[in-house]
């Protein structure tokens, strides 16, 4: 792409880094491991292999979700409507494999109808206008219940079908929980996207300077459909995982309140909420503080409430030092 180098300077401005942006891009990666050493000091029974394990498979699903969020967070926008579209994409898989349908095929469509729910969004935004917290919070709303509409209410119970039983138990040897492949590949591929794609510069230059991005010929229309459909065919992929290690949906229930925690860990994470560059490492750090955080008080035998009050402090936290570092 002949417009590389113009995008380049659109975020050059980005990487100059002082104190406070250095503990920016790598506090999550400090705030990980005080976590990990409060709970190998503190939490019983936490240093062992199971309890690894068990925090990869909590952690796969959501880690999906997370970095879908971080394309849209730094390319300007938000989507707080990848919970519901969870539910959706595995109510449509549920409702297949329930009638005789192949799962795979079923998991296909499903995820294609994620991709049309993200175009669809991505062109009211960039060509209609439309706010993207206005449009994803109709969203929410429409595609929960047109979720709950499909299962006329009813909960899904799946684990007789093998699919589901190898996607959510399956351990591959030395007991390695399956989720593990799918949790290494996620971060591979994003952090290859993000950091060695021009996708990736285009996705970081229209955060950064929307109006400037269109003047060096980044076709923003094409670009944000393709932002918002990375974050529905990924939460929708979440969706499924965290369906296959329930062996259940409920399509009340099933990805109620996952945006927040990967609204929360792409903001702990360090990625600018109004846009920029993308700091994806921080993102899967800030992923996997937020479900160590369920399980340090699940294992302390602490009310679960202290979990939610202890990320929403992280990201005040979070947001107040990334305010005053763009003052």
């Amino acid at each position: 792409m002949t417009n590389n180098k113009k995008v380049d300077k659109i975020i050059i401005d980005k990487d100059k880094m002082g104190l406070r942006e250095i503990f920016i891009e790598y506090g999550a990666l400090i705030a990980l491991f005080g976590l990990i050493l409060f709970n190998c000091i503190f939490t019983k029974n936490f240093r062992s292999l199971n309890t690894v394990f068990l925090v990869i498979k909590q952690a796969t699903p959501i880690l999906f979700m997370t970095i879908g969020m971080t394309f849209v967070i730094s390319s300007g926008g938000i989507d707080i409507s990848t919970g519901s579209i969870m539910a959706f994409c595995g109510i449509i898989v549920s409702i297949g494999i329930s009638n005789g349908g192949n799962f795979l095929l079923w998991t296909l469509i499903a995820l294609l109808a994620c991709a049309l729910i993200g175009a669809f969004n991505g062109v009211l935004i960039s060509k209609v206008g439309v706010q993207p917290i206005i449009l994803s919070l109709v969203m929410q709303i429409v595609i929960r219940g047109v979720t709950v509409l499909m299962a006329k209410s009813s909960v899904f119970t799946l684990g007789g079908y093998p699919e589901v039983k190898f996607l959510g138990l399956y351990r591959l040897p030395g007991r390695i929980p399956i989720q593990t492949v799918f949790f290494i590949a996620i971060i591979i591929i994003s952090v290859f996207v993000l950091r060695k794609t021009v996708l990736g510069k285009y996705i970081e230059a229209m955060g950064s300077n929307l109006k400037a991005s269109r003047l060096v010929g980044v076709d923003t229309v094409i670009l944000t459909m393709t932002v918002y459909i990375i974050s529905s065919v990924l939460a929708g992929t979440c969706g499924i995982l965290e369906m296959c290690r329930n062996a259940a949906l409920d399509p009340n229930e099933l990805g109620k309140l996952y945006e927040l925690d990967a609204i929360a860990g792409v903001a702990i994470g360090g990625t600018a909420m109004k846009g920029g560059k993308a700091n994806i490492i921080g993102s899967i750090a800030g992923c996997i503080i937020m479900v160590l955080i369920g399980t340090t008080v699940n294992m302390n035998g602490i009310p679960f409430a202290t979990a939610n009050i202890m990320k929403a402090l992280i990201i005040i936290v979070a947001l107040a030092i990334q305010y005053e570092g763009r003052a």
